[in-house]
C-alpha cells in the first residue's frame, strides 16, 4: 500500500484549489482595478479609494458573524455551509452592480458601495472560511490555493488592461454665475476634464466578476463532493501526519532553508506569534493604507500611470503566489529582509501621496515610470511575503493556525483602512485638485 505521503499530487485537485481561490478576493483585488474608471465617473472623484476601502472592511462584520454563530450552532453554521452563504451573496451582489453601480442617491453613489459592501464580504469571511477548509487537504494543495486567490486579481487585471483607458482631455468651459457685489452675471474661463469612453463599459466588468464567482462557487461543491477530491482530504487531528503530509514535488528547497523546521522547533510559540506579526503588517500596507492613497500618488502623474499601476499591482499579487509554487523562501530571516526592503521602498510611494497633486518628478519622464515601478515592487513582495507566511504556518501549525493567520489579515486590513479614512476624508491631509492639474 502507497503512504500518504509518497503519493504524487492530483492536477485536478490542484486546478478545483486554485478555482476555489478565483472567488477569495473578488472585491479587494477585483473590483480594485476598475477604479481608474470608476473614478472619472462616480462624483466621489479621487475620495472614492479611502471609502470604497472603508465599506469594504465593514464587511468583517462577516467573519465576527460566523464566529459567533459558528459557537452557538455549530452543527448548522459550519465551513461548508458559510462558503454556499456568502458566494450566494457575493453572486447577487455582483449580478446587480451591472444595473445599478452608477446610480446615486443625493449625489452619493449609495448602490454602488452598498453592493461592493455584499461582494466584499465573499473576501472578509474568506479568510476565516475558505482556508480552514483547504486545511482539510494535504498541505500542498495550499498553495494552489494561493495562486487562485491570486487569479482574482489577475483576471479582472487583464481585463481592465483590455479595456484601456485614456487621461481625460482638458477643455476651456465657459462657466457664468451671478455675483450678488456686482449685481449681475460674471462669465469665467475653466479648466475641466473630458472623459473618454473605455473599450467596453463597466457593466461588462462587473459581468465578468459575476462569471469568477460563480466559477469559484463550483470549483468549491466539485471539492466537497467528487471521490477524487475526497481521497486527497487528511485527519489534522492528528497534527504530526498533517505536518509531514508533503506532496514531493513541492519538498525541492536549497539545503540551507530546512534549518528553519529546527528553528520551529526550537523557538515555536516566538516564531508563531512573529510570523503573525508579518502577516499583519503586510495585510496593513497592502489592504489598508496604500490602496486608499493609490490615486493621491499615482493620478498627478496622469491617469495612464495610474490604470498601469492598479492593473499591474493586481497582476503582482497571482504572479508571487506563482513564484511561490516554484520557489519557497523558508528561512524566516529573509522572508523578515524582504519586508523591511519592501517598507522602505511603500515610503516613496507614501511621499508622492502626502505631496500630491505636486509630487516629485511630476515634470520628468522618469516620474510616472518611477512611481509605477515602486508600487508593483513592494505590492509584489508584500504579496510574496503573505503566501510564504501562511505555507509556513500552514505547515507547522496547521488548520488553527490558519484560522488566526486569516483574523489577522482582515485585523490588518481594518486597521489600515480605518486610519487612511480618517487621514483622507476627515483630516484631509491629501489634496485633490481634480483631473486637470495647474
Amino acid at each position: 500500500m502507497v503512504q500518504q505521503s509518497e503519493r504524487s499530487r492530483d492536477v485536478r485537485v490542484d486546478l478545483l484549489s486554485a478555482g476555489y481561490g478565483l472567488g477569495s478576493w473578488i472585491a479587494m483585488t477585483g473590483l480594485w482595478v476598475e477604479l481608474p474608471v470608476l473614478v472619472q465617473r462616480l462624483p466621489e472623484g479621487w475620495t472614492l479609494a479611502s471609502q470604497l476601502a472603508l465599506f469594504l472592511q465593514v464587511a468583517n462584520i462577516g467573519p465576527i458573524l460566523y464566529g459567533l454563530f459558528h459557537h452557538w450552532w455549530p452543527k448548522w453554521v459550519t465551513e461548508r455551509s458559510a462558503t454556499h452563504f456568502q458566494l450566494a451573496l457575493g453572486a447577487l451582489s455582483t449580478f446587480l452592480l451591472i444595473f445599478t453601480w452608477s446610480t446615486t442617491i443625493n449625489g452619493i453613489s449609495v448602490p454602488f458601495f452598498v453592493l461592493s459592501f455584499g461582494l466584499s464580504i465573499v473576501d472578509c469571511t474568506s479568510s476565516v472560511v475558505f482556508l480552514p477548509f483547504m486545511a482539510n487537504f494535504r498541505p500542498c494543495y495550499l498553495t494552489p490555493y494561493l495562486v487562485g486567490e491570486g487569479l482574482s486579481g489577475l483576471v479582472p487585471s487583464l481585463v481592465a488592461i483590455a479595456q484601456g483607458i485614456e487621461n481625460p482631455e482638458c477643455v476651456n468651459v465657459t462657466e457664468t454665475t451671478f455675483s450678488p457685489e456686482l449685481g449681475g452675471n460674471i462669465t469665467t474661463e475653466v479648466l475641466m476634464p473630458r472623459i473618454k469612453e473605455p473599450r467596453f463599459s463597466p457593466e461588462w466588468f462587473f459581468v465578468i466578476l459575476l462569471a469568477m464567482v460563480l466559477f469559484s462557487w463550483l470549483a468549491f461543491i466539485l471539492l466537497d463532493k467528487l471521490p477524487f477530491c475526497q481521497k486527497e482530504k487528511v485527519e489534522f487531528s492528528t497534527k504530526k501526519e498533517s505536518m509531514n503530509d508533503q506532496c514531493y514535488e513541492m519538498q525541492v528547497a536549497p539545503s540551507g532553508q530546512n534549518d528553519n523546521l529546527v528553528e520551529t522547533t526550537q523557538h515555536s510559540r516566538i516564531l508563531y506569534f512573529y510570523l503573525l506579526f508579518l502577516q499583519l503588517w503586510a495585510s496593513i500596507a497592502t489592504f489598508g493604507i496604500f490602496p486608499a492613497i493609490q490615486p493621491y500618488s499615482c493620478l498627478p502623474y496622469g491617469d495612464g500611470p495610474f490604470h498601469l499601476t492598479v492593473t499591474l499591482c493586481g497582476v503582482a499579487y497571482p504572479a508571487a503566489c506563482l513564484l511561490a509554487m516554484f520557489l519557497e523562501m523558508r528561512s524566516v530571516s529573509w522572508i523578515s529582509w524582504l519586508s523591511l526592503v519592501s517598507t522602505v521602498v511603500s515610503c516613496y510611494a507614501l511621499l508622492t501621496a502626502i505631496m500630491s497633486p505636486h509630487p516629485p518628478l511630476l515634470d520628468s519622464s522618469a516620474g510616472p515610470v518611477l512611481i509605477v515601478v515602486c508600487w508593483v515592487s513592494f505590492m509584489f513582495a508584500f504579496s510574496y511575503i503573505k503566501t510564504m507566511v501562511t505555507v509556513l504556518l500552514g505547515d507547522y501549525w496547521g488548520h488553527r493556525a490558519l484560522f488566526w493567520c486569516g483574523a489577522v489579515t482582515q485585523a490588518g486590513a481594518v486597521a489600515g483602512v480605518l486610519l487612511m479614512f480618517l487621514l483622507v476624508n476627515v483630516f484631509e491631509v491629501f489634496q485633490d485638485e481634480g483631473m486637470c492639474l495647474v
